[in-house]
This record gives C-alpha cells, sequence and structure tokens, in this order.
C-alpha cells in the first residue's frame, strides 16, 4: 500500500510541476442526445419557418430567407417571456418591438424573430445563438435567467450520490494526476477562447422540466440545488455566446426578466439545515400569530416576523411575511429587501435569483455589452417600485402594457430610433394591434395561465420522477 501510494504522489508531484491537467474540467450543458436546428427552410415560400419538430415549446415564427439591403435583423433569445406566455408572440414584446420600431425608424426594413423557448435555460439557448448566427442577424438579444435550476441535469448527480460520495468525487477531483488519468480515459473537448477542458453533461433533446412530472416539487431541496455550481454555470454560458458573437461580429444584448416580489409567495420553504423540530413548531406557531397580528396590529407583527427570521433565516415564506407586513407600514425598501430575500431562499427557483442577477450584470459589464434591467423597467411602472400583480399576470410573465412598456424602453436604452415623436405613435398601434385578435387567442392564454399556475405549484401531470437514493 505504501509503495502505491509513494507512486501516486510521484505522479500527482510530476504533474503539478510540469502543468500537466492544472485546468479543472468546467462543466457544461452544451452536448445534447441529437442537435436539431431550431429554423428549417421552407423553399416554396422561401422563408425559414420553426421546425414542426420544436413547435412543442417554441410558437410559430418565419422570417425571409434572402435578407434585402435595407433590412436590420434582430433576433430575440429566451425562455418564456420572450414567447409572451402565458399567451404567445402576438402579444410578446418582440411583437411590440417591431411595430414601435415601424415608428422610431421608418427608413429602415425591420425584422424581429422570436426565438423564445418555453423553460428554455441558458446552455439551451447556446446551440440557437450558433444557429441565428448563420441567418445574417444585425442583433441578437438575450433575456434568460428564470429557467436554470428548471431540469433534471441540475439535479441529477446529488440525487444519485450520497453527500460523503459527492465530497469524495470533488476531493478527487481537485488531484491533478486524476484529471490527467480521467481525460485518459475519457477524452474531451477544449474550447478555443479560453483553453477550459470540458466534461459534457449529455442533455435530452428537449427540455425534461421537473415540474413537469408527478412529485416534481418534492426534487427541489436545498441540498440539491447546488445553487453556486449553477450560478457559475450560468455565467460561462452567457461568456461563450459573447464569444460566438464577437467572432462573428454581431452586436449583443444581455436582458435579465423581470420577478413578482410583492404578490408571489414562495413556492417551496424549507427550514435551515442545523433548525430541530421543536423550534421548526416554534417557528410555525409564530407564524400563524404573526398572520393573525398583520390584520389585528401591523405594528406589532414587524418585529414578531423580525425575530422568526432571525431564529432560521432560511425559511423563505417568514421573509416573505415580513415584506408583506413591512410594505403595508409604508417600509418600502426594507420591504423590497425583504421580498427579495423570500424568492432568493425559495428552494424551488422559479425566479431569477440575486446571484444569477449578479452574474449576467458582470458578465455584460467585463464584455462593455448593453445590458437592459426588466425588474428595473417594472419597478418603474408600480406605485411603490415593488413589482407585482400590477405588471406581472403571474411569478414572471409579463401583462400585454408591461410587454409594450418593455418595447420601448428597449428602442430607447438601446437607441434604435431616428426620432424623437415616435412614442404616441406606435402606443397608438399596440392598441389597434390588440384589437385585432380575436377572441379565442385570449381565452386560450387565460387557459394557459391556469394550467401555468398549477404547474408552479408542483401539479404537473407528467410520469412521476424516481427519487434515487
Amino acid at each position: 500500500m505504501l509503495l502505491g501510494l509513494t507512486v501516486f504522489g510521484i505522479l500527482e508531484a510530476t504533474c503539478r510541476l510540469t502543468g500537466w491537467a492544472a485546468t479543472a474540467p468546467v462543466s457544461t450543458f452544451e452536448e445534447f442526445n441529437a442537435a436539431r436546428p431550431l429554423f428549417r427552410l421552407d423553399t416554396q415560400a422561401a422563408e425559414y419557418r420553426i421546425a414542426e419538430n420544436r413547435r412543442l415549446y417554441f410558437a410559430e415564427e418565419s422570417f425571409p430567407a434572402v435578407k434585402s439591403h435595407n433590412v436590420r435583423r434582430i433576433f430575440l433569445l429566451g425562455g418564456s417571456t420572450v414567447q409572451g406566455r402565458p399567451f404567445s408572440i402576438p402579444t410578446s414584446f418582440g411583437t411590440f418591438l417591431k411595430i414601435a420600431l415601424k415608428h422610431a425608424d421608418s427608413d429602415t426594413e425591420w425584422q424581429v424573430v422570436n426565438c423564445g423557448g418555453i423553460s428554455y435555460a441558458s446552455y439551451r439557448l447556446l446551440p440557437i445563438v450558433e444557429e441565428c448566427i448563420r441567418y445574417q442577424p444585425d442583433l441578437l438579444i438575450v433575456c434568460t435567467g428564470h429557467n436554470e435550476f428548471l431540469e433534471c441535469v441540475t439535479y441529477g448527480e446529488v440525487i444519485d450520490a450520497s453527500s460523503t460520495l459527492t465530497q469524495t468525487h470533488n476531493w478527487l477531483d481537485a488531484l491533478h494526476s486524476v484529471r490527467l488519468l480521467r481525460r485518459m480515459i475519457q477524452p474531451s473537448q477544449t474550447t478555443a477562447q479560453t483553453g477550459a477542458v470540458v466534461q459534457p453533461h449529455i442533455l435530452s433533446e428537449e427540455v425534461d422540466a421537473v415540474l413537469d412530472h408527478q412529485g416534481g416539487l418534492d426534487i427541489f431541496t436545498r441540498q440539491a440545488l447546488r445553487s453556486n455550481h449553477i450560478t457559475t454555470q450560468f455565467g460561462r454560458n452567457l461568456q461563450q455566446m459573447v464569444n460566438v458573437c464577437r467572432n462573428h461580429d454581431v452586436p449583443l444584448v444581455f436582458v435579465s426578466p423581470a420577478s413578482n416580489l410583492g404578490d408571489c409567495p414562495p413556492f417551496k420553504s424549507q427550514f435551515g439545515d442545523t433548525i430541530d423540530e421543536e423550534t421548526k413548531q416554534q417557528v410555525t406557531a409564530q407564524l400563524k400569530a404573526a398572520s393573525q397580528r398583520q390584520k389585528d396590529d401591523l405594528p406589532a407583527s414587524i418585529p414578531l416576523l423580525k425575530t422568526i427570521t432571525e431564529r432560521d433565516p432560511n425559511f423563505a415564506f417568514s421573509w416573505y411575511q415580513l415584506g408583506r407586513s413591512l410594505r403595508m407600514a409604508n417600509r418600502t425598501e426594507e420591504a423590497k429587501a425583504a421580498f427579495v430575500r423570500a424568492r432568493d431562499e425559495d428552494i424551488c427557483p422559479l425566479r431569477m435569483t440575486s446571484a444569477l442577477e449578479k452574474e449576467i450584470l458582470r458578465v455584460a459589464a467585463d464584455n462593455d455589452l448593453p445590458f437592459v434591467s426588466l425588474q428595473q423597467i417594472m419597478e418603474h411602472r408600480c406605485r411603490d417600485g415593488i413589482v407585482d400583480n400590477n405588471v406581472l399576470v403571474d411569478h414572471v410573465h409579463p401583462s400585454f402594457r408591461s410587454n409594450q412598456q418593455i418595447a420601448v424602453q428597449l428602442i430607447k436604452q438601446l437607441a434604435l430610433s431616428k426620432r424623437d415623436d415616435w412614442q404616441p405613435a406606435a402606443e397608438a398601434d399596440f392598441d389597434i394591434h390588440l384589437q385585432s385578435l380575436d377572441d379565442l387567442y385570449f381565452l386560450s392564454g387565460r387557459r394557459t395561465l391556469q394550467s401555468l399556475q398549477a404547474w408552479a405549484a408542483g401539479r404537473g401531470d407528467g410520469p412521476p420522477l424516481e427519487l434515487r437514493r
């Protein structure tokens, strides 16, 4: 045994001295079981259309195959917020952007192509960025951040492995000799931009969201989230988008989506790991008492709720209740901070966390890219600056009016207009466009909203997930 350990020690020392396997493998979600294009060429119509085998997650969209000289082509990439859910593309901010651009710059023919995919996270947007580069874009707008925790790839390793095994794996992965042996046994890719070795995760060809399954909400636990890992990977995905666009000289804009803070309780709260059963029962009882005090004695509910959050800073619902009391007491800034903490402690993070917001802002700043915050746009439309049901129809999706304002603000912040008096005419056209949609469109959207709310509450009806221990 000593002889074997000596040989291993010599190998490790040699690797460190020579720099072999000095770079740790970079986890990536670029590899898919099948690579399928988002668009297919319709030769008869001479245009590209969303491929039929992608329309379960993407709405029907198209653009001309031949780009004329006076055309400026914008691709919008992201999740369901970009697509316009719970409705669809006709009331998305992309459609209102196209309408407004006709007034902001009437000398240009604008083509705005909506590539919003339901439940699509940043790693699934990467192949779409690379595909859209081939279609002569003048601008790519990427709005992402809500969907990073939705799929089983986030939780699979943690579900399968015990904590001891996970810690052992992390310790071994830090050894240069182990990295070298792994690369010899399982060759991997090397990124041209960073030189980092990439160990790809193999994804299903389409989204497999945890909440699509029966019992999906049970999968979400603090131990399984791996928030730091997901945040780091999110930044890497964004940087890869930057590299692709920069290599092809295509302008890129990052947009962070908005979250409902004031009217959206956490989807799942979990007590901290060190909280004993007696304390859990006490916190539960105190929360019930605080809820009653909100109605009978609002000022008294605030110190009680602060005490509860101090006893267990990780229980998301306590922060949400504190935010409600502070908001009712007109202590707006404190309320907003409590609501943000409630969102960030949510064990089922269907809304972009503060860490992800900081990461997208960091990547934009590091690369000197334009950045637009939909949260800030929505805050300006709320009476007290706390985003709620007045501007969002559920936990993340903007209302019709909010989508219109997003389009207006994109034009202003990205300086896409050639005249100053375009906005009134654009807003008049917004109303005309809404009136042109039939009743079936709105009825379908309302039904989708009901289904979406049930989905977010963990009532998915897909096949159950098997918890592996």
